[in-house]
């Protein structure tokens, strides 16, 4: 019977609850809204497949990166409506031309965020684009085994920590099946995401939300929430449209002031602790930014999104071939640097704590403004400026 002391060394991918001959394992949400395993003793037979099945416990076999590409899709509307360059879209829309599905993160009913699967390309657009929140995968593990065993192709994307627990919990290698994680910082809490919604936003109005609205651009994106009415969050005052609109999105940003997205103050404690960091991936493919491609890339720049795509199995290699995607080699150790937390786990804030302990009951815009307060103009400067020193000299070799 899997029992949790640390929190820690559970991501919440639910393997172990799907898992589980006799159905004994509850996922139950704890205070700070994320999910973990509860087992009934009356109930559980000793199995232990609930702890073979844990990838913390028993971490899969990982794929050395093959390959490393700046890519994007090949039709520019794809790339536009995506978060970063469309390749998402791309593997997608090739598993299902072959009459495969695809798993991956979509809203519910509430906002909040959930595994499903689709199998049509009118379907499709639900699982495009970041949503910062950690999804619940339900039974979509049950559900992608039983397609792969009727023959079916899929695609399942997750974060690292999904695909780990999904390859645990499949028991073995499928051909039919490809794997796609994500470059991931770490997952928000889905109760924080909520409180933000129900003090920011007329929640029962909206029609779609985009954490990473490309109107400046993909790298000057913003979080972008839309009502049924048509009109928009944040709300610009008319005056100022043509100066905040004139191609200066971090302007826009700071002036709006509407921020939910990653952050070490609300991700789950074993984001902190990440066991699949490094360039040893669970996935065939591993899709994010290609950020620094205006200045390490810069033939590769696209202000509608560029993608950094690694390749770690054979089977990606193949195909990749059949997808609409126009892509150009890059060093991998260059992505790493510009992606810093693809190698380390990020730090959990100092304020952490006192966050989870305050949230429930007072306004989130200024607890977070008051427990983690953006750093002066002055201090973000000379941080550009080092971290431009440091890659110049990575560049050329220097110490």
């Amino acid at each position: 019977m899997i029992t949790l002391t640390d929190k820690t060394a559970c991501c919440g991918c639910r393997a172990c609850a799907n898992s589980c001959p006799k159905g004994c394992i509850e996922m139950r949400t704890d205070e700070e809204g994320f999910l973990y395993p509860h087992a009934d003793p009356a109930a559980c037979v000793n199995c232990g497949l609930c702890e073979k099945v844990c990838p913390v416990l028993h971490k899969p076999a990982a794929y050395p990166v093959r390959a490393a590409y700046a890519a994007k899709h090949s039709a520019a509307s794809v790339q536009a409506k995506s978060s970063s360059g469309g390749l998402f879209s791309a593997l997608a829309d090739a598993v299902l031309q072959q009459g495969g599905a695809v798993f991956g993160a979509a809203f519910d009913r509430q906002w909040g965020v959930a595994h499903i699967c689709v199998e049509t390309p009118a379907e499709l657009d639900r699982l495009r684009r970041s949503k910062y929140v950690q999804s619940d995968t339900g039974t979509t593990f049950r559900q992608a085994k039983q397609l792969l065993q009727q023959g079916r192709t899929v695609l399942f994307t997750g974060t690292p920590c999904q695909i780990a627990g999904l390859r645990n919990y499949l028991g073995g290698e499928y051909e039919n099946l490809l794997t796609a994680e994500l470059f991931c910082h770490g997952v928000p809490s889905p109760a924080v995401w909520q409180k933000f919604l129900a003090q920011n936003t007329q929640k029962e109005n909206i029609s779609a939300i985009d954490f990473r609205c490309k109107r400046f651009g993909w790298d000057a994106s913003f979080l972008n929430i839309t009502y049924k009415d048509g009109s928009c969050l944040p709300r610009v005052p008319t005056l100022l449209r043509p100066v905040l609109y004139a191609k200066k999105g971090r302007l826009f940003r700071r002036f709006c002031r509407l921020s939910f997205g990653i952050s070490s103050l609300y991700e789950r404690p074993s984001c902190h602790a990440c066991r699949f960091k490094g360039l040893e991936k669970m996935a065939d493919f591993t899709l994010g930014d290609l950020w620094g491609a205006r200045r390490t890339w810069p033939s590769q720049y696209d202000k509608r999104g560029v993608s950094a795509l690694l390749v770690n199995t054979r089977k990606a290699q193949e195909f990749l071939q059949r997808c609409a995607v126009n892509k150009q080699a890059v060093d991998v150790q260059a992505v790493a640097a510009h992606n810093p937390y693809l190698l380390v786990s990020t730090r959990p804030h100092p304020n952490r704590a006192e966050f989870f302990a305050r949230y429930q009951t007072e306004d989130f815009n200024k607890l977070v403004k008051k427990l983690a307060p953006e750093r002066p103009l002055s201090a973000r400067l000379v941080a550009a400026v080092r971290k431009i020193c440091r890659l110049k000299n990575r560049k050329t070799g220097e110490l």
